[in-house]
Parts: structure tokens; C-alpha cells; sequence
């Protein structure tokens, strides 16, 4: 397990806010405006008039037309921006066209060199994959940077610049945890939170001492993620716990009141890859905070 020398610098100049103007996109300009000022960050709306596959461009998939679509993006955006220039935060707007939302947002965020991308999500069309929806499910496999996603039941944060007093960073040791918790630990430090680092294992030793056993390897596994200098500003706690990972985890996140889940994502080579049942969507279904995902190298 790789020890993290001296924590990462948190740089978060640049934000890219996906919208649909749903919503379910509400509470995530809450949070992106909130970090906006916060950081004194640039915010840069994004919203995709989607094409259909099957034609040119005069159609979109849901039906609209695209023309109607571009009508209706330019005059939500323009309204957004308004409303941010009103309360003091730099924005700007980019109206993309695309049959792949997600990528258009991947796209732009990479083009502008973002340090995050917020985005909401909802349930459409059921428990499953559709709980992230396929294009909040894109950005999170594809994207460069952390993706802060606010979930259906996620609480909105108070209105204002907000600290994320609570975090939780879950692990399951897989490539790259080490810069996933020195990412989550930056976070942790700028808003002088309290932060839990946390394995969850799904299935117990044998007997008591087998299960001890386990826990001490990965609460030691744990600590290494930890570089010394962080014990000057926190206390960080390390967990090992048993349960089904994303339950438990969720459920760990409501006893300890967390404001914030930072997970690690697999990055998929496919545009149509699914997370199905995997942790990240049901996390994100049931978790009364947003969730930031930092995908593998």
C-alpha cells in the first residue's frame, strides 16, 4: 500500500456546473454556487441540447425540437447567469449540442482544464442505472477531475459560503487509493473538517479472531494513506466495519451526520458501460449528503 508523502495542494479555480435546468439540478447550483464563492472560483454553466442519433440535428431524443431546445437553453442560461452576477460570482455559460451529454461535459471540462464538475441526477426510470441517469453515470466514469454529484434525497446546503464540516472518505483499496484520500484529506483540511477514513468488509473472518485480524490489517492499511503532517491540523479516525458496503456506508454517513462521501470510481473505456447496482449508484440513490467521485488514473 503506497504512503502518501505531504498532502496534495486543493486548487478549485475552475468549476463547471451540468445542468438540465431540472430539479434535480437545483440543489446541485446550490452547492456549486456555495463552493463558488468559497473558493473565489470561476463557474462555468453547461447545459446540452442533445441530438438525436438518428438524425442531423432538427430533432432531439426527447421529442422537442432542436431549435425549441436551444431557445429554451439560451434563456435558462442567461437567466442563471443573472442570478449569479447579482450575487457576485464570476460565471460564465457554454450551450453545447452533442448525442452524448455526458461527453460534451467531459469535453468541455477538460478544454477549460476544471479542478470539478457538480452535477444533480435523479431517478427516471427506476432503482438501477437510471438513479445516476446515463449522463451524470458518464461524467463520473470519464471525467479528469473530481465530480461532486447531488444525489435525489441529498439535503441542500445553507445558503452562502458553506464548509464541509464532515467527511467521509471510503476505500476498498483498489489502484489509486492513496491520491484519492490525499484529494479527500485536501478537502478535509481547507474546511477544517473532521475526517473518517473507512473500509467496509462485506464478509467476516471465520471466527472472532479472524475477523479481528482483518480488521487490524485494514485499519493499518488505512493509516498508511495518512501522511504525518495531517495530525498537525486533524484527528483523522480510522473504520473497519462489516455490512454491505453501500447500506452500511450510508448509514455510517447518517450516524456521523457526514456533509460529504468521496469515493473512488472505475474509469471505463465505454461511453455505455453501467453501473448497474455497483456502490457509487446506490450510494448516490439513498445518501442524504452529495457524493464526490475521483476516478482511477
Amino acid at each position: 500500500m503506497p504512503v502518501i508523502g505531504d498532502p496534495v495542494g486543493l486548487t478549485v479555480d475552475r468549476i463547471v456546473l451540468a445542468t438540465d435546468f431540472s430539479p434535480a439540478s437545483e440543489a446541485a447550483t446550490a452547492y456549486a454556487k456555495g463552493l463558488a464563492r468559497r473558493f473565489s472560483s470561476t463557474l462555468t454553466l453547461a447545459n446540452v441540447v442533445e441530438l438525436s442519433s438518428t438524425t442531423r440535428t432538427e430533432e432531439a431524443i426527447i421529442g422537442m425540437p432542436a431549435d425549441d431546445q436551444r431557445r429554451t437553453s439560451s434563456e435558462n442560461l442567461e437567466r442563471i447567469l443573472a442570478d449569479l452576477s447579482f450575487e457576485g460570482i464570476r460565471a460564465i455559460a457554454h450551450e453545447l449540442e452533442g448525442r452524448n451529454p455526458a461527453a460534451s461535459i467531459v469535453g468541455l471540462a477538460d478544454q477549460i482544464q476544471a479542478d470539478l464538475i457538480v452535477t444533480g441526477t435523479h431517478s427516471r426510470h427506476g432503482f438501477t442505472k437510471a438513479v445516476l441517469g446515463s449522463c451524470a453515470e458518464g461524467i463520473i466514469r470519464h471525467a479528469k477531475c473530481p465530480v461532486l454529484t447531488v444525489g435525489p434525497k441529498a439535503r441542500k446546503p445553507p445558503q452562502g459560503p458553506f464548509s464541509f464540516n464532515t467527511i467521509i472518505f471510503a476505500t476498498d483499496f483498489s489502484a489509486d487509493a492513496a491520491r484519492k484520500a490525499s484529494v479527500a484529506l485536501a478537502f478535509a483540511q481547507d474546511n477544517t473538517a473532521k475526517i473518517y477514513l473507512c473500509h467496509i468488509l462485506e464478509h467476516p473472518g471465520r471466527d472472532v479472531a479472524q475477523t479481528l485480524e482483518q480488521q487490524l490489517k485494514f485499519e493499518t492499511a488505512l493509516h498508511k494513506l495518512v501522511p504525518q503532517s495531517t495530525y498537525d491540523w486533524c484527528s483523522p479516525e480510522c473504520l473497519v466495519e462489516h455490512g454491505n458496503v453501500a447500506p452500511h456506508l450510508v448509514d455510517m454517513a447518517n450516524r456521523l451526520q457526514a456533509d460529504l462521501i468521496v469515493l473512488g470510481a472505475r474509469r471505463s473505456a465505454s461511453w455505455f458501460a453501467h453501473l448497474v447496482d455497483g456502490v457509487v449508484a446506490q450510494v448516490l440513490a439513498t445518501a442524504s449528503c452529495p457524493v464526490m467521485t475521483i476516478a482511477t488514473v
